[in-house]
């Protein structure tokens, strides 16, 4: 079982978990290896982790892939073992999802590398959590544990969506997003650069019933453009169903919920048939690194979810070495933009000869 630096870490402190116990967010397989020594629950948020633990054999019914613990999911648990996401709001949405799910007494665990910013996340663990402190430290990370000694407030799901009106090429869109979601709150320049882009764009003369794919949806601003632009249905996919929630709240917001499929997808392994448009802006971090694997993963497979000349639009950051894998996989590229540190390429499904 290949374990990351941080279930290694926690692997150090095995003999301490006991009785029931939540992984939230788990990075790897390590909830399956305790499995076998107490009563463990998995809750997911990222389908590629939901797959992994599926494929080993981690127990279906009570694995979850969610957005939010569901009231009637298990309850009253002795240990809580969080992995410290990248964003810290994503911290505190978990941290207030699971207190009112522990016993009183019962500890949650922290764990991150220490590039994650696990070190100031001690603050946040005190906010509801008593005699927080380390607990463990090697392999450049952390492990925190605290207590629960006092009430916990109930989890309100609401109040952690985050809704604004945006101005982008021509449209005014409402937006929610989730902590944890990419951009959340803002709307990131390379989203920008890349709709300002395709409003430029001279679609095929029946757009309307095209197939259009958003690639890493996020809180759906491409999504929701591109269905304004054009009239066509989109499907937006992501791994994160944070994201896909984010997505969906959009659609609603903007009284246009029946216009979007939501699809939570490990690349494009979920993907059926072909689209005449594929849009994306795709992840290249896997926690704080940089990873090429998710982009070039989805460039090498998006030609068999093309049309006959159906289209590709990139937005990535320029330092990004994506031109020769677009290259590789359709067979050439045009970079329709470079400026202010993004690059937009665009690639086409080849017609036959």
């Amino acid at each position: 079982m290949n374990l990351n630096l941080t279930s290694q870490l926690l692997v150090r402190n095995n003999t301490e978990l006991s009785g029931k116990i939540l992984f939230a967010n788990p990075e790897d397989t390590y909830p399956l290896e305790v499995s076998r020594q107490a009563d463990v629950y998995a809750w997911c948020q990222s389908k590629t982790s939901y797959d992994a633990l599926l494929r080993v054999g981690f127990a279906d019914e009570k694995l979850f892939l969610s957005e939010q613990w569901g009231p009637e999911n298990a309850r009253e648990f002795d240990f809580v073992v969080i992995y410290q996401p990248k964003a810290k709001e994503l911290l505190d949405y978990l941290l207030a999802s699971v207190l009112p799910l522990l016993k009183d007494g019962g500890q949650i665990w922290l764990v991150g590398d220490n590039k994650s910013g696990v070190k100031s996340s001690m603050k946040r663990l005190e906010a509801g959590l008593d005699e927080v402190g380390k607990k463990d430290g090697a392999k450049h990370c952390l492990l925190y544990a605290g207590y629960k000694r006092r009430p916990a407030k109930p989890f309100v799901f609401e109040d952690w969506i985050v809704t604004w009106k945006q101005e982008v090429a021509g449209q005014i869109l409402t937006l929610c997003s989730l902590p944890g979601v990419f951009g959340h709150g803002k709307l990131d320049k390379g989203t920008e650069i890349l709709l300002n882009q395709l409003n430029q764009h001279r679609f095929m003369s029946d757009i309307g019933s095209a197939r259009i794919l958003d690639f890493g949806c996020g809180d759906g601003i491409i999504a929701l453009w591109l269905h304004n632009k054009t009239g066509a249905k989109i499907t937006a996919l992501d791994d994160s169903v944070l994201a896909l929630k984010a997505t969906e709240l959009t659609f609603a917001a903007n009284q246009v919920g029946d216009a979007v499929t939501l699809l939570a997808s490990n690349g494009l392994d979920q993907v059926k048939g072909r689209f005449n448009y594929v849009v994306t802006n795709p992840p290249f971090h896997t926690g704080v690194n940089t990873d090429y694997s998710i982009a070039e993963s989805f460039f090498m497979t998006v030609k068999q979810h093309l049309t006959l000349n159906g289209e590709l639009f990139v937005v990535a950051n320029d330092f990004l070495r994506y031109p020769p894998i677009l290259d590789a996989a359709l067979g050439s590229h045009t970079r329709l933009y470079r400026d202010k540190g993004f690059a937009i390429y665009h690639g086409r499904q080849p017609k036959k000869k």
